[in-house]
């Protein structure tokens, strides 16, 4: 039984214990509209699908697209690590894109490189390779023993954590040096509106601040002398562990050679120090171990170096570069340009053409002008002098010539002589004076 008490400021409704719970449960019970459950089914789908985050979205399937440097006149990458994921790709015959990014890009960690592969973004050199071969199943050390894959890992580390950091302590303080032995041209790279000057006055001032990264790291701490030295040993510990051998474990390549061709290159193509002619005259065998990866690896390396093209593997000499749809869009977008940059030229040149033609006219009615002048002073005896000012002056004054003038000029011109001309005359002045007489006219009975 159910009691209502009011007060002033509300009705209270009273219920029992087992009420509520009734109500309750009637709540819990609602059934909700087909349209809810298909919002819900929605949502969920929505939530399972996770955003595509990467900077190539229109990606292809077990593609990897590379980030990198920009490639410069003297090698393919002057960057070791970048140089060293390309390499892998290539050992390991993974199909790969390079990304032309313009330097505009960094991973997640602020790196180059990084590759993107089916919608994921993956950074890092050695966690690149590790789970690209986990992925496509190329363990290039599959056939090493423990005792090759721990001295692998030992020199890895050394050229990674300190052979790398001496190339960039000379390039961190020596920025201009860095510039003229890569032959790099910052505008090009950049894709700046910027001058030439302000692109290598920033990329200075970028270098030095960078160099307190070798302080922190610990190399940095140490004289020029000092790291000169240390560079030169790590290079002849890499020489030892290379010996006769074509590659550092036999006769195929593995991970060890990918990561020393990466870091010789840049003693040896961006040389420093003179490093490059120390190499040539103690360690011949590491200038045969470059030369024998490049040409088995990149046999486009002089091809790339030229045209600064990152794609050329993906094309042969004297083949057009493959365009992805985006690059196809772009070039029509400036042939289009071009060919209304062209049209407006075309009209500008035919109007200046036309109003030259116009000009030579205007100029050639005032000689004639100039002409019935000269000769009406003639028929009417005026003097010779006295008739080529008149001409003169007409032709200065450009005015109009009269339909009557022409007339008579024709006549003369025709040869009917003096008299013809005069016979003229006479009838344009007759007809002027008739002109004047109707005028009058109408102005006496306008008043009228």
């Amino acid at each position: 039984m159910t009691t209502t008490m009011e007060t002033p400021a509300e009705k209270v409704d009273l219920k029992t214990d087992e009420q509520v719970e009734s109500v309750e449960k009637i709540k819990d019970t609602d059934v909700s509209s087909p349209t809810d459950e298909k919002d819900k089914l929605v949502e969920e789908k929505k939530e399972k699908v996770p955003a595509i985050t990467v900077h190539k979205k229109d990606f292809e399937k077990d593609i990897v697209y590379l980030y990198q440097f920009s490639r410069c006149p003297q090698l393919a990458s002057c960057s070791p690590f970048c140089l060293k994921v390309e390499s892998f790709l290539r050992m390991a015959e993974i199909n790969y894109q390079n990304v032309d990014h313009k330097l505009r890009y960094r991973s997640k960690k602020g790196q180059l490189p990084f590759v993107e592969l089916n919608g994921k973004e993956i950074a890092d050199s050695d966690i690149i390779i590790k789970e690209l071969s986990e992925y496509f199943g190329k363990n290039l050390d599959a056939n090493l023993t423990e005792d090759q894959k721990t001295v692998s890992y030992a020199l890895e580390s050394m050229l990674n954590n300190h052979t790398s950091w001496i190339v960039r302590w000379w390039r961190f303080n020596n920025p201009q040096g860095f510039l003229d032995v890569t032959g790099l041209d910052l505008k090009q790279n950049l894709n700046s509106r910027l001058p030439k000057p302000f692109c290598n006055l920033g990329f200075k001032i970028f270098f030095k601040t960078r160099a307190k990264q070798t302080i922190g790291h610990g190399i940095g701490r140490h004289t020029p002398e000092e790291i000169h030295e240390f560079g030169k040993k790590d290079i002849s510990r890499l020489s030892q562990a290379l010996g006769t051998k074509q590659y550092f474990f036999g006769n195929e390549p593995h991970l060890l050679d990918c990561s020393a061709f990466a870091h010789l290159t840049q003693f040896i193509y961006t040389p420093f120090w003179e490093l490059d002619k120390w190499i040539q005259e103690n360690h011949q065998n590491l200038i045969d171990f470059v030369n024998r990866f490049k040409v088995r690896f990149f046999p486009d390396w002089e091809r790339m170096c030229k045209s600064l093209e990152l794609n050329t593997h993906l094309y042969k000499e004297g083949e057009e570069p493959p365009m992805s749809e985006a690059e196809k869009k772009a070039l029509e977008i400036k042939k289009q340009k071009e060919e209304a940059k062209k049209a407006k030229e075309e009209a500008k040149k035919a109007k200046e053409e036309q109003k030259a033609a116009l000009e030579a006219k205007k100029l050639e009615m005032a000689e004639r002008r100039a002409r019935i002048e000269a000769k009406k002073n003639a028929a009417s005896g005026g003097g010779g002098g006295a008739g080529a000012a008149a001409a003169g002056k007409a032709a200065e004054e450009k005015k109009p010539v009269n339909k009557l003038e022409a007339a008579a000029a024709d006549a003369l011109d025709l040869g009917l002589g003096d008299g013809g001309g005069k016979q003229f005359e006479k009838r344009r002045l007759r007809r002027q004076d008739t002109l004047r007489q109707k005028r009058a006219q109408a102005a006496q009975n306008a008043d009228k």
